[in-house]
């Protein structure tokens, strides 16, 4: 059972106990029930009897109670259409899936915790409706803060669903792209167009300005792990591609090889995947098997692909010739292969590895930027990275003065590279910690004073903004 549900049954329990004592609103029609203290915990149906009591009236119903004004009938009648909502997220098989916890043991998704609190807010909102008076000069008074409390609690139902939406289809896509990879590493039937019709997901989100995420899967799960980093190299792919002139007419294909290129590393032992000390040269050299061994796997199973079979096999060479699997420098190199090495090696760096924490965009960048100066990766991709900026829109980050934000939107620009690290921000948490009312926009480019500090970690962000932005956690 979920943490919702118990929380329900709890606040059931608590308000069976008040049932002892007289309600302070009667019911005044004969037959039909007082405010009661179990509906909540049970389904939304079950607040008909409350709900035809005040708010349906038809011309067969028995009159109203004349102390019960308009204005509460349809706040109640608001309430019912709240605690419809709330259950049918309580209810959502997704979100009861996030509230069992994750596969690799740790604690249930923010969003659960979220939703928890807007469950004890209605509970809240709700009782204060069994001390409404007979006056309807107090009925008024009353009515605005179940007004407010209300607002509040649609509010957080909108956010709850536009965050359960977004990890749906992060889920739905990420599961998509592990069965194809074990289709091919199966041998069996897998159309290229499978993999294409993913890709175009993923460049529509790219043409939105949906934020880039670093979605993470534990290591011992292995497609899943494998199918989460190839997402996010597409992802990255698909917003350099529309930089490039040889791939901003069709990007699909870079994006589909990104979600090919690691499927080799199927057939890696998950002992070896979440080491967490120094591979063994057995251990690397099975790593390094996998992106041959990929190609010549898509190759038979998807003949039609072409010269992404060639850059699969090459994604880990480098320029200088210390790549593998066959040592191939400079314009030996396929340009579709220098591509997804340096999406690789930046979609690598920003995620969690089970031998280090995730590094923040800007560190990750400037790692993949290094590379290319060293003559590793190649420069020109690697610099359309600063499209991405060195805070991609969606990062929350600490500026200098201890405040915390989320990066909206950024400044893009080769030749002024410190106006790509000043991004425009929304400013969520004063220096104390404490959850602005409302986000403060700052453009940090055209301050006098101040800039990002750093990026912030998962469970820094959790801990901070859970409670109000569970879409940023």
């Amino acid at each position: 059972m979920s943490d919702t549900h118990s929380l329900l049954k709890r606040i059931a329990a608590f308000r069976e106990r008040l049932e002892s004592t007289p309600p302070l609103i009667k019911a005044s029609v004969e037959g039909e029930p007082a405010i009661t203290g179990s509906w909540l915990a049970s389904r939304a149906d079950l607040i008909a009897p409350l709900i035809r009591q005040f708010a349906d009236v038809d011309a067969n119903a028995q009159p109203l109670p004349p102390h019960i004004t308009t204005r509460v009938r349809q706040l109640l009648h608001d309430a019912r259409e709240l605690v419809a909502t709330q259950r049918t997220i309580t209810d959502d098989v997704f979100f009861i899936r996030l509230a069992s916890g994750n596969d690799d043991g740790s604690e249930h998704d923010p969003l659960v915790r979220y939703h928890r609190g807007t469950v004890a807010a209605t509970d809240a909102a709700l009782r204060l409706t069994q001390s409404f008076p007979a006056s309807a000069e107090f009925q008024t008074r009353m009515c605005d803060g179940l007004e407010t409390m209300l607002k509040g609690v649609r509010d957080r139902l909108f956010v709850a669903n536009r965050a359960l939406d977004q990890r749906r289809r992060d889920w739905g896509r990420i599961e998509r792209v592990a069965r194809l990879l074990c289709d091919v590493q199966a041998r069996r039937l897998v159309s290229y167009s499978s993999f294409a019709d993913v890709a175009e997901e993923i460049i529509a989100d790219a043409r939105q300005g949906v934020p880039l995420r670093f979605p993470t899967a534990p290591a011992s799960s292995v497609a899943r792990f494998i199918a989460t980093h190839a997402v996010t190299a597409a992802q990255v792919v698909a917003r350099l591609a529309p930089h490039d002139y040889e791939w901003a007419s069709h990007a699909i294909t870079p994006v589909a090889a990104a979600l090919m290129m690691d499927v080799g590393m199927l057939a890696v032992s998950p002992e070896i995947l979440v080491k967490t000390t120094d591979l063994e040269p057995a251990d690397r050299s099975a790593i390094e098997a996998h992106a041959a061994a990929g190609a010549e796997l898509l190759r038979n199973v998807m003949p039609e692909i072409g010269i992404i079979g060639d850059a699969v096999a090459a994604h880990h060479e480098c320029l200088d010739g210390t790549g593998y699997p066959y040592g191939l420098k400079g314009e030996q190199i396929s340009s579709l292969a220098r591509l997804l090495a340096v999406a690789d090696t930046y979609a690598a760096a920003a995620a969690d590895r089970p031998h280090r924490p995730a590094h923040e965009p800007r560190a990750a960048l400037t790692e993949t930027l290094t590379q290319a100066e060293t003559g590793r990766l190649d420069k020109d991709f690697a610099e359309l990275l600063l499209n991405l900026s060195f805070h991609p829109i969606g990062t929350v980050i600490e500026l200098t003065d201890g405040r915390v934000g989320v990066v909206v939107a950024t400044h893009t620009s080769r030749a002024n590279l410190r106006a790509t690290t000043r991004p425009v921000v929304a400013v969520l948490a004063d220096v104390t910690g404490a959850v602005l009312p409302r986000p403060e926009v700052v453009d940090l480019a055209t301050a006098e004073f101040g800039g990002v500090l750093r990026a912030l970690t998962t469970a820094e962000r959790r801990r901070l903004l859970c409670d109000c932005y569970p879409d940023l956690c």
